[in-house]
């Protein structure tokens, strides 16, 4: 039975850590729990109970093949809500992006290859979906052949944005991690 969701109850949802990362993870394909609960190194039991609430409040749905649910976005607004909410910080907050183009040269010695990167999203600190959502957003605006520096200090954000970005058509160049914690993502568009 589904309950009838309220915006206060939808704050309080998007205010949850796990419920955020479950609906990141299934934003790339239709999953089951126990595939969720993997790829976030989470209880099933935990991560079933979280899937079961946001498909009662209608965020969810699911579908039954061969006696396996398998859970996706009940509309894609949901994931464009996350997005919007995101830009919004952007705007307060201030980007953190450093466009190389400007400067003599935007040099990591540490880069693989001498890779120099044209532009540079520096998200430490965030927690998914942020990392995520920015890269996918910074990707779309640039051009052809530019290579983008992602360097995240959250572990699930490591492991999701280079497969998220390939899925988009973009090459990861290199996967780099210097400092403990701290993950380098070179991406060419």
């Amino acid at each position: 039975m589904k309950n009838k969701l309220t915006l206060q109850n939808l704050f309080k949802i998007f205010s949850s850590q796990t419920k955020l990362e479950i609906l990141m993870t299934i934003f790339d394909n239709n999953l089951t729990a126990s595939e969720i609960a993997n790829r976030l190194n989470k209880d099933l039991s935990t991560i079933y109970r979280h899937l079961v609430q946001l498909k009662n409040i209608g965020i969810l749905k699911s579908k039954r093949v061969k006696g396996i649910e398998y859970f996706d976005f009940s509309s894609t607004k949901v994931f464009q809500l996350i997005e919007n909410a995101i830009e919004f910080l952007n705007e307060i907050n201030g980007e953190h992006v450093i466009d190389c183009s400007n400067l003599k040269e935007c040099f990591f010695a540490e880069s693989p290859n001498n890779l120099n990167p044209d532009y540079v999203l520096d998200v430490r600190g965030e927690i998914c979906p942020v990392p995520d959502v920015k890269t996918r957003k910074m990707l779309e605006t640039l051009e052809e052949g530019k290579i983008l520096l992602v360097i995240v200090d959250y572990p699930l954000s490591a492991e999701r944005i280079p497969i998220s970005v390939s899925k988009m058509g973009a090459k990861v160049l290199a996967k780099i991690s210097e400092k403990a914690g701290e993950v380098k993502i070179f991406i060419q568009k």
